[in-house]
This record gives C-alpha cells, sequence and structure tokens, in this order.
C-alpha cells in the first residue's frame, strides 16, 4: 500500500492540532483529499472509515459531536493505519560501534562557552579575537567544542579557518587525525585540504597510508597538500619521480618540492635536470627556503656559469626580459640562503653591471647590491663605490654595508667628510640625490615607529593604540660620528636632527625652533612630536618647552591640530602650573575628538592644582 496520501492527511491533522480543530469545517486542504479517499473506500473498509471521519470534520452538521473529539478520532485511526505500514526494526546485523577516542572533557560552565560557540557559528566583526583568547585559556579542551572547532574550517573569514587549522585543531594530538579522517572528502574543496594538512601535521607516521592514498586519487589541491607531507620518505621517490613530470605545473612543484625537503640524491639529480630544461622556473618557485647544502652548491656553481655566458648587455627589452627569465629561477630557489659562492656570484653581477644593468629592468643588479650589502666583506666596499658612482640609487646599499663594517669615523668622512671629491664626480642633481638616499637610509636605521597601547586617563579606563615615534637611545647615538648633528642641520633634515640632537648644540636647537611654527599642515601632525623630543634632548628646560606648544596651539592660522595628543606632548601639558587654566579653556572650542578629550582633562587637573 501507498502511503503517500497517508502522510499528505496526517501532516493536515498535525497542522490543525496546532491551528484549532474548530478550523476544520469547510477546510479546502481536507476537502481536497476527501474525494480520493471516498474512492478508495470503495475497496477497503479501512479508508471508507478514513474518509467519513475526514467528512465528519469538514461537514459538521453531519455530526452532533464536538470537532476536538471527531479530530482525535481521525488522528488515531490513522496513526494506528500508517503504524501498520511501517517497520520498526533496524536493517542489518548489530554489532560493536565505531569510535574515535578523543582526550577532552566538559568542564566550562555554559556562561563561559556561549560565546565561543556564538563566535564560531556566526559571523560579523570581533570573533577572532574572541576565539584566539579562548584558545590561550585551554576552553578549546571542552568536548562541547571540539565540532564547532572542526566545522571553523570552512569559516568564511579565512584567518579563523586558518587559526583552526594551524593552532587549534592539532592541539589536541594525533586524535584529532582520526576524527577528520572520517570526514575527509578526497575530491573536495578547501575545507578538506585544510583537513588534510591537520591530518598531515597531528597525524603522525600511521596516517602516511591516507596521505598516500590523497596523492595518488585526490582532487589537485588534495594531491599538492598530501604530497608535501610525503618528503623524506624513501619509498615515496620513485612516486615523487614520476609527479614532477606531470602536465600540471601545481603537481610538479610540489614533488620537486618534497624531493628538494628530502635531500636524496635522485630527489637532487631531478631538480638539477629541472633547471638545465624548460622547467627551471617551476622548480626554482618549488625548492625556495627548502634547498639542501649540496643542492644549494651544484645551484649557485650552475647559476655562476649562466652569468659566466653572458658576454654582453641585451640587445632590447625582449633579449633583456628573456635572459632574466633564465636567471630569476635561481635568485628564487636560492633566496635566504648564504655561502661565499653565491657572494661571489652577486659580486661578478656588480663588477660587470654595465652588462648586467639591462636585465629584468635592473631587478638582477638590485637583488646582488641587496645581498653585498648584507653578506659582502671590507673588500666589496670599493665594488659598492664603484656601482654608487655609476648608479647612485644604490647608495643605499653601500652605506648600509659601510655602517656594518666601518667605524664611526671613518663611515662620516667616506660619507659626508669627502663632500667636496663626492662633488667634484657627481652634478647637482645627482648630488641632491644622493643625500636624499642618505638620510632616508639613516632614518630607516634610527627612527622607528610602533604602536603603542595608551592608557585613556582621560575617560577614567581603557585603552587605544597609538603610532609613535621611538627615538634612538644614547647606547644607539654613540655608534655615530657626532659631526652627523651639523650635515643634518645643514640637509634639512628635521627627523634626523631632532633624533641626533644632544644638550648645547646651539645650531640644533636654532633650527628645530625656527621650523616648529612654519610646517605646513601635511608635515605637522608626523613632526611636532619628534621637534619637542629633540627640543627636550638639546636640553631645553620643561616650563619654555611647555610654553612653546601652549602658544604653538594658540597660533591663529598654523597651529597644532591633532586627532590625538602623543605621549609625550600629553605627558608636557599635563605638568601644566596652574596659572595656564585659562589659556586651556580658551583652546577647548578649537579641538575636537580624542585631542579634546584630552585637553578637558588637563583643564581639570590644572584646575584642581590652582
Amino acid at each position: 500500500m501507498s502511503t503517500t496520501l497517508l502522510q499528505e492527511l496526517h501532516q493536515e491533522t498535525r497542522r490543525l492540532y496546532i491551528a484549532g480543530s474548530d478550523l476544520a469545517a469547510g477546510d479546502f486542504r481536507l476537502k481536497r483529499l476527501l474525494p480520493q479517499f471516498r474512492q478508495l473506500g470503495e475497496r477497503s473498509a479501512v479508508f471508507k472509515r478514513i474518509g467519513e471521519g475526514i467528512a465528519a470534520l469538514v461537514e459538521p452538521e453531519a455530526s452532533a459531536e464536538p470537532p476536538a473529539v471527531k479530530l482525535q478520532e481521525l488522528a488515531l485511526l490513522l496513526e494506528s493505519v500508517l503504524y501498520t505500514q511501517g517497520t520498526s526494526t533496524p536493517e542489518g546485523s548489530p554489532g560493536p560501534i565505531e569510535t574515535v577516542p578523543v582526550r577532552t572533557r566538559t568542564t566550562l560552565a555554559y556562561r563561559r562557552l556561549a560565546p565561543i560557540r556564538d563566535a564560531l557559528t556566526t559571523s560579523g566583526g570581533g570573533r577572532y579575537e574572541i576565539i584566539m583568547e579562548a584558545y590561550k585559556e585551554g576552553a578549546f579542551q571542552d568536548l562541547r567544542l571540539l565540532p564547532l572547532a572542526i566545522g571553523a574550517l570552512d569559516d568564511p573569514y579565512s584567518e579563523i579557518a586558518d587559526y583552526a587549522m594551524t593552532t587549534i585543531l592539532p592541539s589536541y594530538g594525533q586524535d584529532i587525525a582520526g576524527v577528520l579522517a572520517g570526514q575527509l572528502d578526497l575530491q573536495g574543496g578547501k575545507n578538506d585540504v585544510r583537513k588534510l594538512k591537520v591530518i598531515g601535521a597531528a597525524g603522525g607516521p600511521e596516517w602516511r597510508g591516507l596521505l598516500l592514498s590523497a596523492a595518488k586519487d585526490g582532487k589537485e589541491a588534495i594531491r599538492t597538500t598530501a604530497i608535501e607531507f610525503l618528503a623524506g620518505e624513501a619509498d615515496v621517490v620513485p612516486l615523487l619521480l614520476e609527479w614532477s613530470r606531470e602536465s600540471r605545473s601545481a603537481i610538479r612543484k610540489a614533488a620537486y618540492a618534497a624531493l628538494a625537503e628530502g635531500g636524496s640524491v635522485e630527489g637532487e639529480e631531478r631538480i638539477m635536470e629541472a633547471f638545465a630544461g624548460k622547467d627551471r622556473e617551476a622548480a626554482g618557485e618549488a625548492v625556495c627556503g627548502k634547498v639542501s647544502a649540496g643542492l644549494a652548491r651544484r645551484l649557485t656553481a650552475l647559476f655562476h656559469t649562466e652569468l659566466n655566458q653572458v658576454e654582453a648587455p641585451p640587445k632590447d627589452g625582449k633579449d633583456s626580459e628573456k635572459l632574466w627569465s633564465r636567471l630569476q629561477p635561481f635568485i628564487t630557489a636560492l633566496r635566504g640562503l648564504q655561502s661565499p659562492e653565491l657572494l661571489e656570484a652577486y659580486r661578478h653581477v656588480l663588477r660587470n653591471y654595465k652588462r648586467f644593468a639591462p636585465v629584468g629592468g635592473s631587478s638582477l643588479l638590485t637583488r646582488a647590491a641587496s645581498y653585498v650589502e648584507k653578506h659582502g666583506t671590507y673588500e666589496d666596499l670599493q665594488l659598492m663605490q664603484e656601482l654608487e658612482r655609476e648608479h647612485v640609487v644604490y647608495a643605499h646599499q653601500h652605506f648600509h654595508l659601510a655602517r656594518r663594517l666601518l667605524a664611526p669615523a671613518e663611515l662620516y668622512h667616506s660619507f659626508a667628510g669627502s663632500l667636496l671629491e663626492t662633488l667634484k664626480n657627481l652634478g647637482s642633481k645627482r648630488k641632491n640625490q644622493r643625500e636624499h638616499i642618505l638620510l632616508d637610509a639613516i632614518e630607516a636605521l634610527v627612527l622607528r615607529r610602533e604602536w603603542r597601547q595608551v592608557e585613556r586617563v582621560w575617560e577614567g579606563s581603557g585603552f587605544y593604540n597609538s603610532l609613535d615615534y621611538l627615538m634612538p637611545g644614547e647606547e644607539e647615538l654613540d655608534t655615530w660620528d657626532a659631526r652627523w648633528l651639523d650635515w643634518f642641520v645643514a640637509r634639512g633634515s628635521l627627523k634626523l636632527t631632532a633624533a641626533f640632537a644632544r644638550p648645547g648644540h646651539s645650531g640644533a636647537q636654532s633650527f628645530m625652533l625656527k621650523h616648529l611654527g612654519t610646517l605646513e599642515q601635511r608635515d605637522r601632525n608626523e613632526l611636532v612630536p619628534i621637534l619637542f623630543q629633540g627640543l627636550e634632548r638639546t636640553g631645553m628646560p620643561l616650563p619654555e618647552r611647555q610654553e612653546l606648544l601652549v602658544s604653538l596651539l594658540e597660533q591663529e592660522k598654523r597651529y597644532y591640530r591633532p586627532y590625538d595628543f602623543d605621549g609625550v606632548l600629553f605627558g608636557m601639558l599635563l605638568e601644566l602650573p596652574a596659572s595656564y587654566a585659562g589659556r586651556i579653556e580658551a583652546l577647548l572650542p578649537r579641538y575636537q575628538y580624542e585631542a579634546r578629550k584630552q585637553l578637558a582633562y588637563v583643564l581639570g587637573q590644572v584646575q584642581a592644582m590652582a
């Protein structure tokens, strides 16, 4: 017997139980079913009785019984018939239930669990911080959060998905591999790729078979992920060699990376074969960061051979790009490695800078200069100086190399003291360009900007992030020749003058005072805090600096109007004497945002002092 019609009637009776039996009279849905049951009733007594029950509900005048009684009688009959048509015995033979042990407990109170659960199951901002803090507190060792942590692998916010993959799930140990393996789809997408990465990272040797199956039969992204975990397995090397010849670039790259990380002789030979052939670019990208010492020596030797074969500059842009495509894979593969052989290869580029300058739009020359800057020796100073004379843009790398190798007095003499000799070799335009490059290089060394948490004392509680300049300390300044300060003043560098200022240097103080009140609006917010720190370094007394700051705030046109006062300036304002109360109060209408709140707090402090 088909139960479709009976199930449809069952849904309608449930609807009437909820809506109320009084609404059954004239119900069009029941009227639509009634003819079908009457037709079936001609052949079956039970359907005849069901049809009569429907008619009693739809046509209340035919019976004096209340509609609730009629509905109940119809429902009981219907349930009885449905019960006889169903089965209550499960198919198959009973057996043990498969379980995966996970060593966690249920220890968290629901009040603590609820916000973590919401962060893992909803969308919106602020969730990442809640999840990260919960992990640090050990909350994910509660069993109830394990399914949600697995579900986070598919979170639309990639940082949460990656955090679950790299941090949360591996913290469960090898047990998590068994849980994820039962859910893994080798033809799946990003979610399954992340699951496989967790299995590979946390699972251990017993899951090697699954990784091998994924590398053979999975979707492309699954295969490349599995292959990276097979590095170092001797019996897998033949498969890696086979995969390194596949038509798909992603598979080849994964195989090259695993071969390089494995360190086998066969793998090294295959990578060298790729560099000697047409797959050099793919191999270079794949082995970056995974090159063994032996492979590095062979690649460096081949790189040097390729460089020696370049006997003249490229004829045109097309030849330049073609040569760069041959050489760039070596640079990529050997990135981060240090060796005398590689240093010598880059020296060869610098010695023949005219030959290699056009290659890759000067990318090869820049890479060589950067490598020598970091790893060069005293003998390379002359080489870098010659390069700078030809291409002044490399003064930056030359200076950094000299700063690392020379004594403070020698460094000053080489770059600032021998200015007359420099002027003979450089035109006015190139001289100015060189000076700007040197100033930028020194700023990068001594001036750093960092985010700091500042307490909102003006609001009573809380913190906010402030991006402030960190000035060099006395120990750092002692590593520089004192004559640099005069050079910075002469070149008009306000930042470096403030950073290198020292007590008793009247020229630096006068220079900063001269420019403090005439700064352009675009420079004011950045430079004012630095200049006040510089004035403090010259020994200018606090009362004078306070008067200077308040006067700057009072200027009619070029007054200082930041979003908020940095820690140094706010500290100076808090130490104002009571006599400044009226002047601070008059300043309030000019300012807004955090700066206004800070001034209001300063005013309160000054008035309390009075």
